[in-house]
Order: structure tokens, then C-alpha cells, then sequence
């Protein structure tokens, strides 16, 4: 069984596909790829041709505005983008763009298969309705976040999240473009958070002194 196989067959167990024609349509139909950090994977106002999993890595999903971003959710393992699962079964052209995060593989499945599966199969209807589900969760989150959480604690609480034994390593740029606000109130931010011994900003990194 080679590296491919092996993935494939990871995928399947996880998803717990128990059907034989359409572990043999993915095998068959089926589709592995690797790429780098920085790599886009899907890009804003181009037609989804192939739905793509994320089975290793990690991949950031956003919305671009000017020059802000809007950070709309982080995809890991096993996990694909809902918009991107929607744009399937309406062949219409993506609104965000994906851009891998940690080095990745990922599965392409011909969206024309996606949607025949949907009605053929029920595990693969139950992994797109979990999927909606799921994201539609998260959304509802993220939008409460947005509305209650100054946006203090919300750059505090995504310091925590990035944050690799209590360093960050992003830019104040960086930041202000995935929390959908300017630089200077990122930085602006950061000094009183500073202030209050909450981290010391250092040289290109960030050092988090309450966890």
C-alpha cells in the first residue's frame, strides 16, 4: 500500500464510509495533493471545480477587504471549507480565499461527484451535513465574538491561540489583517496590553506573559 492509499484509507476510517462503490468512487475519482505554507488553495471569484479536504495541515480561510482580511475559520484535519461544499451544489464562483497555513495534503474530489454522492450515499450525506452543521456553529460564534468582545480581548485571546510556548512570531501587519482592523490600532492595542504585563512586545515576536 503506498503513501496515497494509506491517506485515502485514513480518510474513509475517520468518516467511517462503510459503503464498497463509494470507497471504490473515491479511490477511482479521487485526487491527493501536497503544498507548501503560503500556497493558495482556493482564490476569491473563481469557479470551485474540485472540492478539496484538508487530511494534514492547516489552512486559513478569509475574506479580503482593501487591504483587510476578515479571518473566517482555520481548517485541520479531515475538515473542508463549507463555503467551498456550497459552491458545489450551486456552481457558483468562491467568496474567500484559502491559503495554507502548516504544510498540507489534501484530497480533490470533481465537484460533480459531491453532489452525486450526496443523494447515493449516506455517509457522505452525513459528512456534508455535519459539515454545514458545524461551520454554521462556529459562524454563529465568531459573530457573538464580534459583536460582544472588544476587540482587546478578542486580539488577546488570538494571541493565545497562535501562540508556540508563549511566543507569537506575527507582525503587527499580520495581525491587524486577520482580526480585520488597521495596524495602528493592533499596535495601539498591543502597548496597553503591554502596560498591563499581559506580554512584551519584542523584536518581530510577541511574548505572552499570562496564559
Amino acid at each position: 500500500m503506498n503513501e496515497i492509499e494509506k491517506m485515502l484509507n485514513v480518510f474513509i476510517k475517520e468518516l467511517r464510509i462503510t459503503e464498497e462503490k463509494l470507497i471504490n468512487e473515491l479511490t477511482t475519482n479521487s485526487t491527493l495533493t501536497t503544498h507548501k505554507k503560503g500556497d493558495f488553495i482556493i482564490k476569491n471569484n473563481q469557479y470551485i471545480k474540485v472540492l478539496k479536504i484538508v487530511l494534514q495541515g492547516k489552512v486559513r480561510v478569509y475574506q479580503e477587504n482593501e487591504e483587510r482580511e476578515i479571518l473566517i475559520y482555520y481548517l485541520n484535519s479531515m475538515e473542508t471549507c463549507t463555503l467551498s461544499l456550497s459552491a458545489c451544489f450551486e456552481d457558483c464562483k468562491s467568496s474567500v480565499n484559502a491559503i495554507v497555513e502548516d504544510n498540507c495534503t489534501i484530497l480533490n474530489i470533481p465537484v460533480r461527484h459531491v453532489k452525486d454522492w450526496n443523494f447515493k450515499y449516506k455517509s457522505w450525506n452525513t459528512f456534508t451535513t455535519k459539515t454545514f452543521r458545524e461551520s454554521y456553529n462556529h459562524l454563529i460564534n465568531q459573530y457573538s465574538t464580534l459583536a460582544f468582545q472588544p476587540l482587546k480581548d478578542r486580539l488577546f485571546d488570538y494571541l493565545l491561540s497562535k501562540a508556540t510556548d508563549s511566543i507569537v512570531k506575527k507582525s503587527h501587519q499580520e495581525l491587524a489583517k486577520e482580526l480585520g482592523t488597521s495596524r495602528e490600532v493592533i499596535s495601539r492595542l498591543l502597548k496597553k496590553l503591554e502596560k498591563n504585563n499581559k506580554l512584551h512586545l519584542g523584536q518581530k515576536e510577541i511574548l505572552l506573559l499570562v496564559k
